[in-house]
């Protein structure tokens, strides 16, 4: 795993620590503000679609404007300047002035709303704070809150999507690789047990066009690393930020190994050579392919019908491998509505590399239990011997 020495020599870490500092560029600053976002990308089409965006409410300056008739039934009230979901609360009403948290699995009156957001401000020590309170998505994985999928983006290269379930506390977290695929946590990468909590892979019902779109947005920045946030919702792909300085990596939330840090090296070097207008092969994998192929084909690509995929995941959710298996022939029987056979091939191996994940882990045998088992086979075996 990644050590201090080892993360001074990263390129790829070095840019998010001094981005976490200080942004860069005026451009990643319009980019990462929540609150403007917004605007920039209301307009932008792909495949002749566009990107979701949560319908905002409301922009508020102080807590004192945090009302029931603001939060109204079921929304999600956002620190704008804040980071690693620090600020964010998902809240549904259940009084007259109460509100379940789903974030915090806590129940708030109002007042420890205000109260929680003036400590969050007070933290970051903002000048002119600010709150979003936007729609409450809902996705197709299991929970009231959808999956938070974060692609770690290289100029058009995926290369790792985090997977976050925040339906727990702490939130569990998978993640992925560039194709996809669960990467192994203790092998691949390690986290501090007192944020997060391991969780089971789940390929996005929307994975074509969320991938797609990740790579798309990716190439609005000016930055050879960009963090792009989405949610996989029953209704699609929804943009959640862009971010240029991941609180995770700065803050050694989560570490890899060199092996994987290595390769986000590689990535960010060569997406320093794209932006210098180097012209470069592209590596063999799912971002190359999505980019080999027409938005306009891609768009329509056929998805699992809703009700399935939920009943499927949900049983891969519960640690049921067999969930993982029924995904991908789910996802192959698309074939006949004009899925197409390589986008398919990919997305069928990872439902199944997830499933295969997802089974529960035997502990192995104790040298005690060992010792018992072949006492108790050989009395078995000398009885078996004995004469009539």
């Amino acid at each position: 795993m990644q050590n201090l020495p080892a993360a001074n020599e990263s390129p790829f870490l070095r840019f998010t620590a001094a981005e976490f500092r200080r942004r860069g560029t005026q451009h990643r600053k319009d980019l990462s503000n929540k609150t403007n976002v917004h605007q920039l990308l209301e307009d932008k089409t792909l495949g002749g679609t566009k990107i979701g965006l949560p319908k905002q409410h409301a922009v508020l300056t102080s807590t004192e404007q945090i009302t029931p008739e603001v939060l109204g039934e079921r929304v999600a009230l956002k620190f704008a300047q804040g980071w690693s979901a620090k600020g964010v609360m998902l809240l549904e009403r259940t009084g007259e002035d109460t509100y379940f948290d789903h974030m915090a699995l806590r129940e708030w009156s109002l007042e420890g709303i205000r109260e929680h957001q003036d400590a969050v401000a007070t933290r970051f020590r903002r000048k002119n704070p600010a709150w979003i309170v936007e729609e409450l998505l809902r996705g197709a994985q299991p929970g009231m809150v959808p999956f938070d999928y974060k692609f770690y983006m290289f100029q058009g290269q995926i290369g790792m999507v985090a997977q976050i379930d925040r339906n727990s506390s702490p939130p569990r977290m998978v993640k992925l690789d560039r194709n996809l695929k669960p990467l192994i946590a203790g092998r691949d990468y390690r986290f501090k047990p007192q944020d997060l909590q391991a969780g089971v892979p789940i390929v996005p019902r929307s994975a074509v066009m969320l991938s797609r779109w990740a790579i798309e947005l990716s190439h609005m920045t000016d930055a050879p690393f960009v963090r792009v946030d989405l949610y996989d919702t029953a209704n699609g792909p929804y943009f959640g930020e862009f971010t240029f300085s991941s609180g995770a990596e700065f803050r050694g939330t989560v570490t890899y190994s060199d092996r994987l840090l290595n390769h986000f090296d590689k990535l960010f070097r060569d997406a320093e050579k794209r932006l210098e207008g180097e012209a470069l092969e592209q590596p063999r994998g799912w971002s190359t392919l999505l980019q080999s192929l027409d938005p306009e084909e891609l768009a329509p690509h056929p998805q699992i019908p809703l009700t399935e995929y939920e009943r499927y995941a949900y049983f891969l959710y519960n640690q049921g491998s067999l969930g993982g298996a029924r995904l991908a022939q789910a996802q192959e029987r698309l074939l006949k509505d004009d899925g197409h056979p390589k986008v398919t091939r990919y997305l069928s191996d990872a439902h199944r590399a997830a499933g295969r994940r997802a089974q529960v882990p035997r502990k192995p045998i104790t040298p005690v239990i060992l010792r018992t088992a072949r006492k108790v086979y050989r009395k078995a075996s000398q009885r078996s011997q004995r004469p009539g």
